[in-house]
């Protein structure tokens, strides 16, 4: 259990989220979250993996193109995924 002075500091913070952000407040006491779209998911894990694959294949055979364009899906799958988790 949390003590006093943490439960007064708990409250504090509380009141400090509804009024600097009230639809974020809203959202969590709801339980409504922007929840990423199946194939956008499908989507992020198939770059992932396609990436993961090309930069396995190239570091294998030497080949810069291959590489590079591995390197460059992950980073689009990773950036897909990281930009549908911010509100």
């Amino acid at each position: 259990m949390l003590s006093r002075n943490e439960q007064q500091q708990l409250r504090a913070i509380e009141q400090w989220f509804e009024v600097s952000d009230p639809e974020l407040t809203r959202a969590l006491r709801e339980g409504r979250f922007h929840h990423l779209g199946l194939s956008r998911r499908l989507l992020c894990v198939t770059l992932m993996v396609l990436g993961g694959v090309l930069v396995g294949l190239g570091a294998v055979a030497a080949h810069v193109f291959l590489l590079f364009v591995g390197i460059l899906s992950l980073t689009t799958g990773v950036c897909l995924r990281i930009g549908a988790i911010r509100p």
